[in-house]
């Protein structure tokens, strides 16, 4: 399963600066096609290898330089304890806080000249503060979050109902800190079924988000084992719910799986 990005994400102010529409919740901001986006991303190894280059006139914190052409940006790394303590460690971490462009022949619009001043409270004293991430940033990041989960598990539920198809048999994965099987069987002649397995999430919304993201399945086709339907006795800490399969769909996962010109699919 692919890890949730630890790289340094533009603040709302960043992308205002860059002229950079918000995308949808699907792109994660660190990953967007921009120059300035793509060389903040060398900023925490320059720093761990002594070559970033610091902001000395905003000494109210650690900030380093980011060019690239005519661009410059600004970036920090957060304090312990300035990020929500819901997110993963490393998560939210490094952010570019604003960007600009280099204005050499102007001293008084140079774009490090602009964020000194901006920054400037009476004669000496500097405050940085509202370049740091906002109550949007922390929200946009929460729900890039959730959309990537939701992803990774649906990719990971195909995954395992393709492998139950061809092989027959129980296929099992861990996810997070749960494991989830799918098994697919017709017994008899009769109509398949399908029956996904949990262990370890106690949460109904979760398992229902895991059903859902099984295509084709309406939410009130499935039914909660043992029934007479699938005649499955769940064991000591599991749950399972299962539905008729029919072979149309099972078909379209198959395909899903494996793709349109017939190789899997990258993960």
């Amino acid at each position: 399963m692919s890890e949730v990005s630890k790289g340094v994400r533009p603040t709302r102010r960043c992308l205002t600066d860059l002229g950079l529409p918000v995308p949808d919740l699907g792109q994660p901001l660190d990953e967007l096609d921009n120059s300035v986006v793509a060389a903040a991303q060398a900023v925490p190894a320059q720093r761990d290898a002594g070559g970033a280059q610091r902001i000395l006139s905003l000494s109210d914190r650690v900030w380093f330089k980011v060019k690239t052409g005519d661009q410059r940006a600004v970036v920090t790394q957060l304090h312990d304890g300035d990020q929500p303590a819901d997110l993963p460690s490393g998560v939210g971490a490094w952010w570019i806080g604003a960007a600009g462009h280099r204005q050499a022949d102007s001293p008084q619009r140079d774009f490090y000249e602009s964020v000194q001043r901006e920054c400037t409270i009476g004669k000496k004293t500097v405050s940085t503060a509202h370049l740091l991430p906002i109550d949007w940033d922390w929200n946009r990041l929460t729900a890039e979050q959730a959309v990537a989960w939701r992803r990774e598990m649906k990719r990971m539920v195909i995954r395992l109902i393709a492998t139950s198809l061809e092989t027959g048999n129980l296929a099992v994965a861990e996810f997070r800190q749960h494991r989830v099987k799918a098994l697919v069987r017709a017994d008899d002649g009769h109509e398949a079924y399908l029956a996904i397995i949990a262990e370890g999430i106690p949460d109904p919304k979760i398992f229902a988000l895991l059903l859902d993201c099984v295509p084709g399945i309406a939410p009130a086709d499935w039914q909660p084992e043992p029934s007479q339907l699938a005649e499955m006795e769940p064991s000591p800490g599991e749950v399972i719910w299962s539905t008729l399969f029919p072979s149309a769909i099972a078909s379209s996962i198959l395909e899903l799986e494996v793709g349109p010109h017939g190789s899997e699919q990258p993960q």
